[in-house]
């Protein structure tokens, strides 16, 4: 077989035919809205994070969009969309001053709460992202 024929052969075999291009648009696009839906739940009513955090996630979408569909590259950044959100959502609790030092907390129903016991032993510890979303509390 010549080498253009396996170059032919090598580049068919890496295109993706127009149904996984547009599930890869389709999954990109709804992580894009989960994130905008974590944003809006964790921080409702603050007029300075809210504002810079969709602008963080429109420019770092932005900044993604050359990436070939369904390559790794790809796949890792909505990947890690995807773990922003979920941090968003289950880990992050606004605060609001009520006066004299007090602040009352924002807990929605996805925030994480964990007992006494399990926060004294995650205390100190270092865990990648993926360990943490496959964690059972």
């Amino acid at each position: 077989m010549s080498s253009a024929a396996l170059l032919k052969q090598f580049m068919a075999s890496r295109l993706l035919s127009p149904l996984d291009l547009q599930a890869n648009a389709f999954a990109a696009r709804a992580t894009y809205r989960h994130l905008v839906r974590a944003i809006n739940l964790s921080f409702r009513g603050d007029a300075v994070v809210y504002p810079a955090a969709i602008q963080q996630a429109r420019e770092a979408f932005n900044k993604n969009r050359r990436l070939e569909s369904g390559s790794v590259e790809a796949s890792s950044a909505i990947e890690h969309a995807q773990g922003v959100a979920q941090i968003l959502r289950e880990n992050v609790v606004q605060g609001a001053s009520t006066g004299n030092d007090k602040y009352k907390l924002r807990f929605t129903k996805y925030t994480q709460r964990m007992d006494n016991a399990k926060t004294k032993e995650l205390k100190g510890t270092t865990k990648s992202f993926k360990e943490i979303k496959n964690a059972q509390f």
